[in-house]
């Protein structure tokens, strides 16, 4: 029942047309439910006519015939043949108005289904765009994929056909049975003797094939996030040679899914069989039953004859139930799976929005601690700092440390676990989310562009933006030249999936002019510069000099040299702040940073040590070269 009544949700503003289709359903259902009838006529009257040679009596069995035969002419022999042309016309009637009124309800319920699912579509993207990290951080994306295509359509399919197909099958049951019931109540009753056994089994059915497609559909899952995944990464997979890896990785996966198909197959495969004998079984019962009915009398030939149609009937709903209990039960897991997502809260993006002006940019963090679920241990213990307005700050510690999760926190993707962030003087939680993130601007360490221009790319927070202000940021991210000279479209370019026609150094350029174009009045930096060389680095920090003057910044780097000119640089370390200060001044402490300068110097020295040797022989090689060509 709460299926039914998330179905009807979804369906929304059109149930009112799906019980519209529903009525007209019916009502074809009693012009199909007369057909019989008039076939009964013509065997109970015309035939006896021409082998009686003689007119009979009008008999009324029950209203339906009753009235059927004031549409009739006498029943006299020289009627014979106009009575079969007055029969046929009012076939002829009856099935074309079956035929129309099917056609519009089925017309109807479409129209209505594909308008409902168009919304359903719109709802969960919608809906998924205003989630919270959380969520997406223990969701694979495969798996919501497969929910907002698969499900959906299983959805589809089941609203456009099963749920009219439903209340058709009904009407033709409890139809069909008042038919019967009124020529004679024992034999309506032995007509649909075995309808409680088929509706057992189909219970036991539907409920143990509601299991096996849950745990299917779980597998089909993880098969799709296999596949999304390795499509991503097929770069990395064919750079470390593991092809073969991968495909026995989705041949293990697709062969734990073919093991739940394959239960459901068995299941199939019993039930089908046995719902077809007890059908079967069913119709048998009611043929010899009439012939024992006519026999002693109880009914005529014809009312037979329209007996066995209307067995038929009842008997055709029972046949297609399982069908309709199987659907029914896919359909289920679909609207499950689907509300899985709808039912999960969205952030909350109500609060302050400064009354439209911007931040002067003081950050604050004091005594934050955070972790990501509560049995995990915390990722952050205790960080308490602050930046001034228009300050330039770093963010150094190994991997871990807790950098990128402080951003995490400062963007309000979550919230701490205890502990206070302020901007302005202000609770951090008393912002709209909307309002900081238009404010903060994140250069990502994992840069990612769209399958579009590199334009669009660029101007992606300002679609509006004249080419003039792009061309602007992506000069201030170094990327400009490069866009004109290796790019034949220039900034029409697209980049295709994931910005996959770039480099990684190329790509994050771009998403640093994306942000550039932002102005956000906090930068943030997430080691921006990891992806290209000193020289493009020193050439982008210089650029960005004149971008950060006025705006407070916060630098993550792994690289001392990209944080030697920050007014302050704060060392992390298993989550708490260990050291803090200026360059010199952490040089001066002797602690963990002067450590990792130390070490990084002594590589670079060694670098170029090693670069000065190789460049002297490449000298005495040619020297040598000339020696020799002089002497020959």
């Amino acid at each position: 029942m709460k299926s039914l009544k998330k179905l009807f949700e979804i369906l929304g503003k059109w149930k009112y047309q799906y019980i519209s289709a529903g009525v007209l359903l019916i009502i074809s259902v009693g012009f199909r439910l007369m057909e019989p009838k008039v076939l009964q006529i013509a065997v109970d009257k015309i035939i006896s006519i021409f082998v009686a040679k003689q007119s009979l009596p009008v008999s009324e069995n029950d209203f339906v015939t009753k009235n059927l035969y004031k549409l009739l002419p006498e029943l006299r022999i020289e009627n014979a043949g106009m009575i079969l042309v007055y029969l046929g016309i009012i076939f002829l009637v009856i099935a074309l108005l079956r035929g129309v009124t099917m056609l519009t309800s089925s017309a109807i319920a479409a129209s209505s289904t594909e308008k409902a699912m168009k919304q359903l579509r719109d709802k969960l993207f919608s809906h998924l765009q205003h989630l919270p990290m959380e969520y997406f951080s223990k969701t694979p994306t495969g798996e919501l994929i497969q929910r907002c295509t698969g499900d959906v359509e299983t959805l589809r399919k089941f609203a456009t056909m099963q749920v009219t197909e439903t209340i058709r099958l009904g009407a033709i049951f409890v139809g069909a049975f008042a038919m019967m019931y009124m020529v004679n109540h024992t034999y309506a009753f032995i007509a649909i003797c075995l309808f409680p056994i088929v509706i057992s089994a189909s219970y036991f059915f539907f409920k143990k094939e509601g299991e096996i497609w849950t745990k299917h559909e779980h597998e089909q899952d993880k098969l799709t996030a296999l596949v999304q995944e390795n499509l991503s990464g097929i770069r990395v997979v064919k750079a470390f040679a593991k092809e073969n890896y991968e495909i026995d990785k989705f041949t293990k996966q697709n062969e734990q899914k073919r093991k739940w198909g394959l239960r459901l197959l068995k299941l199939h495969a019993i039930y089908w069989p046995s719902s077809d004998v007890m059908v079967y079984l069913q119709l048998a019962i009611s043929i010899f039953a009439g012939g024992f009915f006519v026999l002693n009398n109880k009914i005529t030939i014809g009312e037979y004859t329209a007996f066995f149609t209307y067995a038929a009937y009842v008997t055709w709903p029972m046949r297609r139930l399982a069908q309709l209990v199987s659907e029914m039960g896919m359909t289920r897991v679909a609207i499950d799976r689907i509300y899985s997502i709808l039912d999960y809260s969205q952030e909350n993006y109500q609060g302050f929005d400064n009354s439209g002006n911007d931040l002067a940019g003081v950050i604050e963090f004091e005594n934050v601690h955070f972790k990501y679920d509560d049995d995990e241990k915390p990722v952050l213990n205790g960080v308490s700092f602050k930046i001034g307005a228009g300050e330039k700050v770093a963010l150094l510690g190994p991997t871990g440390a807790g950098k990128s999760t402080i951003i995490s926190l400062l963007m309000r993707f979550y919230d701490p676990t205890s502990g206070t962030i302020r901007i302005d003087g202000r609770d951090i939680r008393e912002y709209s989310r909307p309002f900081l993130r238009n404010k903060i601007g994140v250069v990502l360490q994992k840069p990612f562009l769209f399958s579009t221009s590199i334009k669009e790319n660029i101007a992606y927070s300002k679609p509006d933006t004249h080419i003039d202000e792009i061309v602007e940021s992506a000069k201030v991210a170094n990327v400009h030249k490069i866009i004109k000279e290796a790019f034949p479209n220039s900034y029409d370019t697209v980049v295709g999936e994931k910005g996959v026609t770039l480099s990684g150094g190329q790509k994050q350029r771009v998403t640093l002019a994306r942000t550039i174009l932002k102005d956000p009045d906090i930068l943030v930096l997430d080691d921006s510069t990891s992806s290209v060389d000193t020289e493009t680095e020193f050439e982008i920090q210089r650029a960005l000099k004149g971008v950060t003057k006025d705006k407070t910044t916060i630098v993550i780097a792994h690289r001392v040299t990209s944080v030697q000119e920050c007014s302050r640089i704060i060392v992390l370390d298993k989550g708490r702040v260990i050291e803090m200060g200026t360059h010199e001044e952490l040089i001066e402490n002797d602690k963990f940073y002067r450590k990792i300068y130390d070490i990084q110097v002594s590589i670079e020295d060694e670098i170029n040590r090693d670069i000065e040797n190789l460049t002297e022989l490449k000298s005495k090689r040619a020297n040598v070269k000339i020696e020799l060509n002089s002497v020959a």
